[in-house]
C-alpha cells in the first residue's frame, strides 16, 4: 500500500561489498557515517559522510566499502507510482514524464558544499524520521516530502537535455540481462558459457565484458551475490549453515565457509552470532 521504505546499512557490519543490482524504484541514499565506493551506470563515485546520492529508477548500481573504514548510510526507496497521477496533469506532462523518460540530467552526488543542499538534506532526512516513526498519517506526510523532494530537485539540481540512446544503452542492457539470470537462478549452478549466450557474446570476449564494468570476473560476482543472500538467511532465519550454502547454490560446505570468511572476515556462525548481538 506504501511503495517506500527507508533502510539502513552499516559496512562492515552487513556487507564489505554490495552486487551490482537494479530496480525500477528510485533510491536517494544519505551517507551519515564513514566513507566508500558508490558505483552508479558505470561510473564509480567515492562519496563520504554528509553526501546525498541520486540513483535513477533502473540505472545498474552497486557500493564497496573502503578498507578499515567503518560506515552507515540510510536509503530511502520509492516507485514514481507514488507521485505520477492517473490522469494525465501539469506535473506528469511537464516534469516527471520527461525525467522517466532520461529527459534531465541530474548529479548522482550531491555534496553538502553544493548550493541548496540543505535543503535537500532536511527533506531527506525528514522522510527517514517519518519513516521510522509511523506516526498517524505518516504516509501523507512522506508523499508530501516527496513532492517537495522533487520540487528542490527540479529547481536546483536537474538540468532538461536531449537523450541521445547509444553504445551506453546496449552496454547497460547486456549488463541488466546478466544480472537478472543470476538473480533468478543463483541456486542452480551457472556457467560462463551460458551467460556469454544470453548476451549474443564469445566467451573469451564476455569475461572481458563482465570484468570491465562490473569490476570483478564472473565466478567472484555470482559468489559475491550468493554470499549476501547467505548473509540475510544467516540473520533472519535459524536454518543450519549446510542448508544456508545450499539454499545459495554452493554444495561444498568447506568451499562456503572459507569464501564466507574471506569476504566478511568472520565463519558464517560468527557472523549470526556478532550481527545479531549489534542490532
Amino acid at each position: 500500500m506504501l511503495p517506500f521504505v527507508a533502510v539502513s546499512t552499516v559496512m562492515p557490519d552487513f556487507y564489505t561489498t554490495y552486487p551490482m543490482h537494479w530496480h525500477e524504484e528510485m533510491e536517494i541514499v544519505l551517507v551519515e557515517d564513514g566513507e566508500f565506493d558508490e558505483f552508479v551506470d558505470l561510473q564509480t563515485y567515492h562519496v563520504k559522510k554528509g553526501d546525498i546520492i541520486i540513483i535513477n529508477p533502473c540505472l545498474i548500481h552497486s557500493f564497496r566499502a573502503c578498507d578499515g573504514i567503518r560506515t552507515k548510510f540510510r536509503s530511502v526507496i520509492f516507485n514514481m507510482s507514488m507521485l505520477i497521477s492517473n490522469n494525465t496533469d501539469a506535473c506528469s506532462i511537464k516534469y516527471f514524464t520527461p525525467f522517466m523518460e532520461k529527459m534531465y540530467f541530474n548529479p548522482v552526488v550531491i555534496s553538502p558544499n553544493a548550493a541548496h543542499y540543505e535543503e535537500l538534506y532536511r527533506t531527506v532526512h525528514s522522510m527517514i524520521n517519518m519513516y521510522d516513526e509511523q506516526r498517524e498519517f505518516y504516509e501523507v506526510r512522506i508523499k508530501a516530502e516527496l513532492y517537495n523532494l522533487f520540487y528542490l530537485l527540479f529547481s536546483y539540481f536537474f538540468d532538461p537535455m536531449d537523450y541521445d540512446p547509444g553504445i551506453k544503452d546496449t552496454t547497460t542492457r547486456n549488463i541488466k540481462t546478466i544480472l537478472d539470470y543470476i538473480g533468478d537462478n543463483y541456486t542452480e549452478p551457472i556457467t560462463i558459457d551460458e551467460l556469454a549466450e544470453k548476451v549474443g557474446l564469445s566467451k573469451h570476449y564476455f569475461m572481458r565484458f563482465f570484468k570491465k564494468y562490473l569490476g570483478m570476473t564472473c565466478i567472484e560476482y555470482i559468489n559475491d551475490y550468493r554470499l549476501n543472500v547467505a548473509a540475510n538467511l544467516l540473520l533472519t532465519t535459524s536454518c543450519q549453515i549446510t542448508e544456508v550454502a545450499s539454499r545459495v547454490g554452493i554444495s561444498n560446505l568447506s568451499y562456503f565457509n572459507r569464501i564466507f570468511k574471506k569476504k566478511f572476515a568472520m565463519t558464517p556462525k560468527e557472523y549470526r552470532y556478532n550481527v545479531d548481538n549489534r542490532q
